[in-house]
């Protein structure tokens, strides 16, 4: 099934409209996860350059800026840019980019991106990751955070298309459709292996993987 144009846009405006909002309510949901989390970030393969994608309000933008050279960090959406420039990181350089309409212009030694894949619908799976291949230098790394069926139960089902979108309200009662697909780390590592990678893909807390991935040469 094709992802309609429609939803993708609703999934950006929900996040240009959360932006202000967005710390208060996902720092205290990532608490419990974040050590785990942390551990595999800081174990050595995140450094030199590095490409964050999808941004946001800069939560883990701060820490990829103690481990890199330098940080390039990319979002669709200019409000979460300015929330993470608050956070006064010099080696950081931030970029409004729209992640379905992205073609990298050089590479780094390493690619960065947590809670962003679950938005990646699977007609657009096989595209983002080529794009991030050729974001990513030929011995390079690249590394991601995301949440595992378990966090379902938290979101409000999207009965126009349950398989691919829920519903997201704001403090102050706007509602937005948004994608969020579900995968396991078995999923994700069959078909990152399809794709030509390498990975290790683990839960490493209740509901959340991090996954290690690099990219088989050719």
């Amino acid at each position: 099934m094709t992802t309609s144009h429609g939803l993708i846009e609703s999934q950006l405006s929900y996040y240009r409209a959360r932006a202000s909002e967005y710390d208060t309510t996902f720092v205290p949901y990532m608490d419990s996860a974040a050590p785990a989390a942390l551990e595999r970030l800081r174990a050595g393969n995140i450094r030199g350059d590095v490409l964050e994608l999808a941004s946001g309000t800069g939560y883990w933008t701060r820490h990829l800026s103690g481990l890199a050279d330098r940080v390039t960090a990319l979002d669709g959406s200019a409000e979460m840019i300015a929330e993470a420039g608050r956070h006064g990181l010099d080696n950081v350089e931030f970029r409004q980019q729209d992640l379905f309409d992205w073609t990298p212009d050089r590479q780094w030694d390493a690619v960065f991106f947590a809670h962003w894949l679950a938005h990646v619908p699977d007609d657009r799976f096989d595209a983002f990751w080529a794009s991030v291949r050729s974001a990513v230098a030929p011995d390079g790394v690249v590394e991601f955070v995301d949440v595992t069926d378990h966090e379902r139960r938290l979101e409000e089902r999207d009965d126009s298309e349950p398989e691919v979108a829920v519903r997201r309200t704001l403090q102050d009662g706007r509602s937005f459709r948004i994608v969020k697909v579900f995968r396991s780390p078995a999923e994700l590592t069959e078909r990152l292996t399809a794709l030509g990678w390498s990975c290790s893909v683990d839960e490493v807390h209740p509901g959340f993987l991090y996954a290690t991935c690099r990219p088989v040469r050719r």
